[in-house]
């Protein structure tokens, strides 16, 4: 119990420095925190990470729900994924189920509930972690008839670790008891990009034209912060599944069992769906979806868009970004990952945070 208790604290403090790292550009104080937090001794007992990491792989999350859920619960669906990289193809995907309820009716900004706390005045960190105010505000939007309510969060995604507790002992708001919802529960999907799909995205193109370093930190710091999610989500006994955004794309098959395994209650899930405007979207939702996931996968080549090389399971080759060196297009702008443009330590980092979601995103 004590070992358990030093760990969720070390995880909780750990996500927390890498926050504000990240928001303050610190990262001197991202790598002490890092090298004072791998191992800390309590009561003569070693905390290790990556013990951790080992025996989280050894106990994959098993399903969220039922397929024939409790009237009395919803299931509130955390989608952890940073801005321009694929949260809209993942919630457009989500969509293809008649058991979801999203926040599109609220006419806001792709569907994301931030925006929607932002637009009716409450935007700030504190009020992002009231949970009582945004569940009575997003209570207003979902169709609270349908058993798994999304939340898709791609801003300030470490914070989801302060709200995951209140949320599951949370008092469901009046318009849900009236409905007969006595209790909720969460549950998780963290999507995160390889380092060498940026080019899938026109505003990072942009972005890294003008600031490439800039940006490769930022996609660094952003996959660390999803690890320790997904660290704290487990310690914690939450239902949690990681999906590679390649695996999205071109191994959608893949993809589909994973998450309907994941979400039986979701039922069967069309990985070619596109959002109806004026049923699943709405025009203020700004969400421009005219292709599923799987076609949009058959119309581009993985290596040629990005240095891709997809899983070759008969050979035991998991899907990575090749090195510079095995790019076969020449005259592609920044060829093929961004790790070029970080040093040494950076890298080891970058290597050591996708080795760990990449390990997750296959069990």
């Amino acid at each position: 119990m004590a070992r358990h208790s030093a760990l969720h604290a070390l995880l909780i403090l750990q996500v927390f420095i890498l926050h504000v790292s990240a928001l303050n550009g610190n990262a001197l104080l991202l790598r002490r925190a890092e090298s004072n937090l791998t191992r800390q001794n309590h009561n003569d007992s070693t905390v290790d990470f990556l013990d951790l990491e080992e025996r989280l792989v050894s106990e994959a999350s098993g399903p969220a729900c039922q397929a024939e859920p409790d009237s009395s619960t919803r299931v509130i669906l955390r989608v952890v994924v940073p801005n321009n990289h694929g949260s809209t193809a993942m919630e457009a995907t989500l969509m293809s189920s008649t058991n979801l309820a999203t926040l599109c009716a609220s006419n806001v900004w792709q569907c994301e509930g931030h925006k929607l706390l932002e637009q009716l005045g409450h935007g700030t960190v504190m009020e992002e972690l009231d949970t009582s105010l945004w569940l009575k505000t997003f209570s207003k939007h979902w169709n609270l008839e349908k058993p798994v309510l999304l939340d898709k969060k791609t801003k300030w995604m470490s914070l989801a670790i302060n709200e995951d507790r209140p949320l599951v002992e949370a008092t469901p708001p009046q318009a849900m008891q009236s409905m007969g919802i006595r209790s909720l529960q969460t549950a998780y999907v963290i999507m995160y990009k390889p380092i060498c799909l940026w080019s899938l995205s026109h505003f990072v193109v942009d972005h890294i034209k003008n600031k490439p370093r800039v940006h490769a930190r930022r996609e660094l710091d952003e996959l660390e912060e999803q690890v320790q999610l997904h660290k704290y989500l487990r310690s914690e006994g939450r239902p949690v599944v990681v999906v590679n955004y390649a695996d999205l794309v071109w191994n959608s098959d893949f993809t589909k069992k994973r998450l309907e395994s994941f979400l039986p209650c979701l039922g069967s899930l069309d990985m070619d769906y596109v959002p109806k405007l004026g049923v699943d979207v709405f025009p203020g939702n700004n969400m421009k979806v005219s292709t599923g996931v799987k076609t949009y996968g058959q119309q581009s080549d993985p290596i040629d868009c990005c240095n891709y090389q997809l899983p070759e399971p008969e050979l035991r080759m998991k899907g990575r970004c090749m090195r510079d060196d095995e790019w076969p297009n020449e005259g592609v702008s920044f060829r093929g990952g961004l790790d070029q443009f970080l040093d040494k330590e950076r890298q080891r980092r970058l290597a050591k945070a996708t080795h760990y979601l990449d390990r997750f995103s296959q069990v």
